[in-house]
């Protein structure tokens, strides 16, 4: 008893373990957040789940050039009596019948569709396999998108903070001078409402704050807690990439791309292997064996059917022998027969009753049948034309749209990277214009306390502080933003994460 709850407990805390692994964690980074939307995003999941069944057609392929096999066997019991089959009706049937059968056939055919099934199904899973990777690249994409979009509504949840400070040493000032008279009172209340006007952004900053974390929690496909920290940090950086290598490895290697290629060798596979087998002859080969059993199941009958018998051939022996006997000339090499031999003995008996014992397994087999037919296709009535045309507007399809896939990532890769370069421009012009800003308000601060300037002038130079730090972390994210376009469009991670 004592052994059983140790082992309950066990499995319990096992399974919590397990519960617990599944859950996300407290301290987030980007790699983690891929990590989880690999192993739970329902979308990407459901794309992986093609894998098995191509790497299952792939294995039909190869089998179909083996015969197929099929096997059957029944049981069965006939009542005795009156046999009807519509308004015949045949003699009575005196006992019940139980009866057993197999059959055992075999099957192979060889035509255009097996032979060039396998390297069509080879592509196909190839085509999926690339089509995975696409998504599974896609996902990481989004993902990084979606963590940078967090990251930025909590950085500006810590800018409308700041302002929030600022607002309030602002108004601390602008009391100090009310209280000593050498300010109005209206000036603390428009001092006041600015106060308010940045509570207001710090609560919308916030509420940002969580949306976003539950936008990225949808895209890894488990909860995050409400005080999850996005661990990851961002440096901005001079892009020195050359255009002409990101152009070189997208042509060459980016998923998208490469799942367009994959289904359109797919696609031409599948078209060759449609028009060759169109017109190749077919072979079919089959063979089979097969039995049944059949037993009476009353005893009786078969005795008195085997006494039947040999009381008729007794009494045909005995008229026989008479005639013989009666003719003037006897029959030529006529010898008369001993009808005293045919008697049912207990050897017969034994012997009938031991050769009815046959259900269900005793069979007696069929003979053996083997036939094989050739078939070439003559005239379809079109049919295969038409399908030789669908098959090869849906291969000249696929080339298009993997042309078209070239050209749109020959234009993402340009326009990614300019806009990765004005982007760093843009952040170098703010982080000054931030740094000024910040000067300026320090600089008004320290006059509105001595009364060399209005309050105007403060708000003003507090409006510009907080209008800087808006534009220098919309510069921010707006480089990552770009950058994380980039790595899309080029097909591989541009930085270390």
């Amino acid at each position: 008893m004592g052994r059983a709850i140790a082992s309950a407990l066990v499995l319990l805390a096992l399974a919590a373990s397990a519960l617990v692994g599944q859950q996300a964690p407290t301290e987030l980074t980007l790699d983690e957040a891929i990590r989880l939307a690999k192993l739970n995003n329902p979308i990407f999941l459901s794309t992986q789940n093609d894998r098995g069944p191509a790497a299952w057609q792939r294995r039909e392929a190869y089998a179909s050039f083996l015969p197929t096999v099929n096997a059957s066997g029944g049981l069965g019991w006939q009542e005795a009596g009156q046999q009807r089959f519509g308004t015949v009706v045949f003699d009575q049937q005196t006992t019940d019948w139980a009866f057993s059968s197999y059959n055992l056939s075999l099957n192979w055919n060889l035509s255009g569709q097996e032979i060039f099934g396998v390297p069509n199904a080879r592509a196909n899973e190839r085509a999926t396999g690339a089509r995975i990777d696409a998504a599974e690249f896609d996902l990481e994409s989004r993902v990084a998108f979606q963590y940078m979009s967090a990251l930025r509504a909590q950085d500006q949840a810590d800018v409308a903070q700041r302002q929030l400070d600022r607002a309030q040493q602002n108004l601390r000032i602008v009391n100090t001078r009310v209280e000593t008279g050498a300010s109005a009172g209206t000036e603390g209340k428009q001092a006041e409402v600015d106060l308010g006007r940045v509570e207001v952004a710090l609560i919308q900053a916030q509420r940002d704050v969580r949306q976003g974390k539950l936008l990225l929690a949808e895209q890894l496909g488990v909860p995050l807690p409400v005080d999850v920290e996005l661990a990851s940090a961002f440096e901005v950086f001079e892009p020195d990439y050359e255009l002409d290598a990101l152009l070189s490895h997208a042509l060459d290697a980016h998923p998208s791309l490469r799942a367009f290629v994959a289904q359109e060798a797919a696609s031409k596979a599948s078209a060759r292997a449609l028009v060759t087998s169109q017109y190749l002859p077919s072979v079919n080969v089959r063979t089979g064996w097969s039995g049944q059993s059949q037993q009476a199941l009353n005893e009786a009958f078969l005795i008195n059917s085997a006494q039947s018998s040999l009381a008729a051939q007794r009494s045909s022996c005995e008229f026989n022998n008479a005639l013989n006997e009666r003719l003037t000339s006897p029959i030529p090499g006529f010898e008369a027969g001993d009808c005293s031999s045919y008697q049912l003995t207990d050897a017969m008996r034994n012997d009938l009753l031991a050769g009815n014992e046959v259900f269900p397994f005793q069979f007696d087999k069929n003979p053996l049948q083997v036939s094989m037919t050739v078939s070439i296709p003559v005239f379809t009535g079109f049919s295969r034309e038409r399908q030789v045309a669908q098959a090869n507007n849906v291969a000249d399809d696929a080339e298009q749209n993997r042309r078209a896939e070239e050209l749109r990532l020959r234009t993402a890769v340009t326009n990614a990277y300019d806009n990765v370069v004005s982007a760093y421009q843009v952040y170098q012009a703010e982080s000054r214009n931030r740094a000024l800003a910040e000067e300026q308000l320090l600089l008004q601060r320290r006059r509105y306390a001595l009364g060399a300037a209005g309050l105007l002038e403060l708000l003003d130079a507090q409006t510009s502080a907080t209008t800087a730090d808006q534009a220098f972390l919309n510069a921010v994210y707006d480089f990552h933003y770009n950058l994380i376009a980039l790595e899309a469009a080029v097909g591989r991670p541009l930085r270390t994460r």
